[in-house]
């Protein structure tokens, strides 16, 4: 198996993400951007990195909420569906956005 290095940039310039990545004055945490084929891919990052974690996704017309607790899907919702009608349901999307939020004890937490 070969080993993965990191990435190396000699100079300032020679960065591919050169003046891209820009911290906003006066945030909290971190926010950012993931493109990927489906949401199958998040729901499996957060599984594997066994979170406690609220995954909200929105696809224009709907809201999805997937909840996890060790990376296990605990809840789903969607609309007027639950469990793994709702999951069925986000999971048949082809675009949106979504937001990560974390869970302390059962409570769903975002920084202001």
């Amino acid at each position: 198996m070969n080993a993965v290095s990191p990435l190396k940039f000699e100079g300032s310039n020679d960065s591919p993400l050169n003046g891209r990545l820009k911290p906003k004055p006066k945030s909290k945490g971190f926010s950012g951007e993931v493109l990927c084929h489906d949401i199958s891919q998040i729901i499996r990052s957060i599984s594997l990195a066994k979170l406690d974690i609220a995954l909200v996704i929105n696809n224009g017309p709907k809201d999805g909420k997937i909840i996890f607790k060790g990376g296990e899907i605990i809840a789903s919702i969607c609309g007027d569906l639950g469990g793994q009608e709702a999951l069925s349901e986000i999971k048949s999307w082809k675009e949106g956005a979504f937001t990560l939020f974390r869970i302390f004890e059962g409570i769903v937490c975002r920084d202001e």
